[in-house]
């Protein structure tokens, strides 16, 4: 998707109001010891934001925003991430072109690209496998990669997590072949566990068309059985290092933006005129079940999608059955981490129902947040991740599980001084 004109803010129908706590008068860890503190999990950990990886989006990563505000009753804690350099893998950035908002891509050659891949991305992270780092997020893993439950998926996992460019400041070799023997070396005191997420993630943005990612895996759903007993053994984990935390829900995928943004449908003389869809049963129109995504934008605009010999392509489309399987999984694996946080008595934070929460329109200290793409408030570029004041958001979230798990006293977070979308000047 590239060209986008930005309408007026809608007025939103406000579906709740919330005000960010002051901050005690003393701020302690409670039950909780923040000595080590450990987060595991995919892009959304990592501080991915507009579509890559780069030094701002990291910086403001949800863990990085948790450790700062841990930092106030442990000062003597640190934090360590493995930022990248400068744009890093390059992002999506906004630029006004011929009276329109237009977000441009990273390797887009068009324009002069102030936002494209930094020349050290090539090998970014190689020289940082021997630092031991607190934020242990990777773009584009599986809760699946994490962990073998046989020697022959130890290997592909360990190649998958190698693969990804995305983990290179991990090594995955010699005593540490899989994700799950970093957690164990982590000596973590508390941890964040958001992983999961792409489990049925990968198979939502591809339109529910399996691809190979990495050259090793097939992207499809994790079967619900083998997810909970993969996040049993990232728990027991944490458990045997004697490790308190917080584990978070996966999100109703279609709930972001990335499947919200394109309706099925025209409206032609104040009536919906619905798109032809190519589905794996065949071509038909579609209905208001049916999700199309974000990156059939253009296309759309083209005139695809217009009659059945003209339907939109398969891969850019999240029918009903393919929607229902990933609710269906999504559901499954929210009910194992909520029964498993519960076996070891660790926190859940529910992002799967506050997520739903921005349906409509959420107001927090005076800022309205939705879920729509740019004007939401929420959302990155990218249509899937965060923007800064997002990522300060979840942190908030997460703040308010420890403080009631572990007696805690954490100041919440004044997401008026995290960014949201950067417009450029006109």
């Amino acid at each position: 998707m590239k060209k986008i004109l930005i309408l007026s803010i809608l007025v939103a129908v406000f579906s709740s109001c919330t005000k960010t706590a002051f901050t005690p008068a003393s701020v302690s860890s409670g039950n909780a010891d923040f000595t080590t503190f450990i987060s595991v999990g995919n892009s959304l950990t990592q501080g991915y934001m507009n579509g890559g990886l780069y030094a701002y989006g990291q910086s403001n990563s949800y863990p990085s925003i948790l450790a700062q505000q841990m930092q106030m009753a442990n000062p003597s804690m640190s934090f360590l991430q493995p930022m990248a350099i400068g744009n890093g893998s390059g992002y999506i950035y906004l630029a006004y072109v011929n009276g329109q908002i237009d977000p441009i891509q990273p390797t887009d050659s068009t324009y002069t690209n102030p936002a494209g891949p930094d020349p050290s991305w090539t090998n970014w992270g190689a020289s940082l496998q021997s630092t031991n780092f607190n934020n242990l997020g990777i773009a584009g893993i599986r809760l699946t990669d994490c962990v073998a439950l046989s020697p022959t998926e130890e290997i592909i996992n360990q190649v998958i997590c190698g693969s990804n460019p995305n983990g290179r400041f991990m090594n995955f070799s010699g005593s540490l072949p899989q994700y799950i023997d970093h957690i164990r070396a982590s000596k973590a005191t508390f941890f964040t566990n958001w992983l999961g997420s792409n489990d049925v993630l990968g198979y939502a943005t591809n339109g529910g068309v399996l691809t190979i990612e990495f050259g090793d895996t097939v992207d499809g759903i994790t079967a619900p059985s083998i997810f909970a007993a993969k996040y049993d053994s990232i728990l027991l984990a944490f458990n045997k290092l004697g490790a308190k935390g917080v584990c978070v829900t996966i999100p109703n995928v279609t709930s972001i933006p990335y499947f919200n943004t394109v309706p099925p449908y025209v409206v032609v003389n104040g009536v919906r005129k619905y798109f032809y869809i190519s589905t794996a049963k065949g071509v038909r129109q579609a209905t208001d079940n049916d999700y199309i995504l974000l990156t059939a934008y253009d296309s759309v605009q083209a005139g695809e999608g217009s009659s059945p010999s003209r339907a939109i392509e398969n891969d850019f489309v999240l029918d009903v059955d393919e929607a229902a399987a990933v609710e269906n999984a999504t559901l499954q694996y929210n009910a194992s981490i909520k029964n498993l946080a519960a076996k070891y008595n660790y926190g859940v934070v529910d992002m799967y129902a506050f997520l739903a929460s921005l349906q409509n329109s959420l107001n927090i200290d005076g800022v309205t947040f939705q879920r729509t793409f740019i004007q939401g408030g929420t959302f990155g570029l990218d249509g899937i991740h965060p923007n800064a004041r997002g990522y300060a958001i979840v942190a908030n979230q997460i703040i308010s599980v420890i403080n009631s798990q572990y007696g805690s006293t954490l100041p919440m977070v004044d997401i008026t001084k995290y960014k949201g979308v950067f417009f450029p000047n006109f």
